[in-house]
C-alpha cells in the first residue's frame, strides 16, 4: 500500500527542486545577458526528476562563448578582491 502524504511529500519536494533549478536558470540567463551572452541550451536536466537530484544543463557551447564567460568570471572575481571586507 502507498503512503498518501508521503508521496505528496517526495512531490512538493520534486517540485520545489525543479523550481530552484528554474529560479537558477533565470538567474544566470539574466546575468549571461547582460554581459550580451546567450546560452540557446540552458535548461534543466530532466533526468533530475527520476533520480531526485535536479540539475541545470548549461549546454553546448562555443569556445569563444566559454571564453567571455570566463572572462566575466575573472572580472567579477577582480572586482570582488578589490572590494574592502
Amino acid at each position: 500500500m502507498t503512503n498518501h502524504r508521503g508521496s505528496t511529500r517526495i512531490r512538493e519536494l520534486a517540485a520545489n527542486a525543479r523550481q530552484e533549478a528554474r529560479d537558477a536558470i533565470d538567474e544566470l540567463r539574466a546575468v549571461l545577458a547582460q554581459a550580451g551572452i546567450d546560452l540557446p541550451s540552458l535548461g534543466e536536466d530532466w533526468q533530475g526528476s527520476f533520480t531526485g537530484v535536479v540539475l541545470v544543463e548549461l549546454g553546448r557551447v562555443r569556445p569563444d562563448v566559454v571564453r567571455r564567460i570566463a572572462e566575466l568570471l575573472r572580472d567579477g572575481l577582480a572586482a570582488r578582491a578589490q572590494q574592502p571586507s
